[in-house]
């Protein structure tokens, strides 16, 4: 995977810090982006640069709003022209219980996650159209979107959903064109969204995962890893579980 180029997004922590760390270890170039951590994003970036990644780029993106998409998508198109991989990892998820959601905290989830997602992949499509060789977009949704909320809120379950079917569409209209579109669906996984649980509420989540404890990051990067590599070349539209067996199809 030598020279080949990505952008990970909600890289400051969590599964995006592990995928930037996975992908660098096998020589890849990332720009990788964050909301509100900048000084572990720059942390993630002096780690990935050790383990291997020969430039490593970082840049604040905020996935709600248009020109912050655009500003990004501007700014990849100048240093690099072309792009390889795209792994739509950012995201907001508030714990909120359904009859507590406002009209704000649901617009805010869904323009991030599910409206973010959309608009950063069909902004980054000419870069990835330039690209030589296999290209890719992962995206990352949750158990959430296919089972429906059962620790999160309702809007987060709903914008995971949504992401899953715009992984399926997109990889329908981008087949033709050798741009592969897969989505990882993590269930309980270590970081700092299930941080936010303690308690009863932790506790209970921990014991409905068949294989006893919550996954890491890890789990999950290698997949992503794998998904944004020529080894993966004939998979697109799929889902990939990692969820310790609480969902199993």
């Amino acid at each position: 995977m030598t020279a080949r180029r990505a952008l990970i997004t909600g890289a400051s922590s969590g599964i995006g810090t592990a995928a930037a760390l996975e992908l660098a270890r096998e020589g890849v170039a990332l720009w990788i982006t964050y909301a509100g951590r900048e000084a572990e994003a720059h942390r993630v970036a002096e780690d990935c640069r050790a383990a291997g990644a020969p430039e490593v780029r970082v840049s604040r993106l905020d996935l709600q709003d248009r020109a912050s998409i655009d500003a990004l998508v501007a700014e990849v198109t100048a240093a690099w022209g072309s792009l390889h991989v795209l792994v739509n990892n950012g995201g907001v998820c508030p714990y909120t219980p359904y009859d507590e959601i406002d009209f704000d905290e649901w617009d805010l989830v869904l323009e991030t996650n599910a409206r973010g997602t959309f608009f950063l992949t069909r902004g980054a499509l000419p870069l990835l159209r330039a690209a030589d060789g296999d290209r890719s977009v992962i995206n990352i949704a949750s158990i959430a979107g296919q089972v429906g909320a059962l620790q999160t809120g309702i809007h987060y379950a709903a914008s995971k959903g949504a992401i899953l079917a715009i992984t399926r569409s997109f990889a329908r209209h981008l087949a033709s064109e050798g741009i592969r579109v897969n989505a990882v669906t993590p269930g309980p996984v270590a970081s700092a969204i299930t941080d936010q649980l303690q308690g009863e509420g932790r506790a209970k989540l921990e014991a409905g995962i068949p294989l006893g404890a919550f996954g890491q990051p890890e789990d999950v990067a290698w997949i992503i890893a794998s998904l944004a590599s020529q080894r993966s070349r004939f998979i697109t539209g799929a889902t990939y579980d990692v969820n310790g067996g609480v969902r199993i199809d």
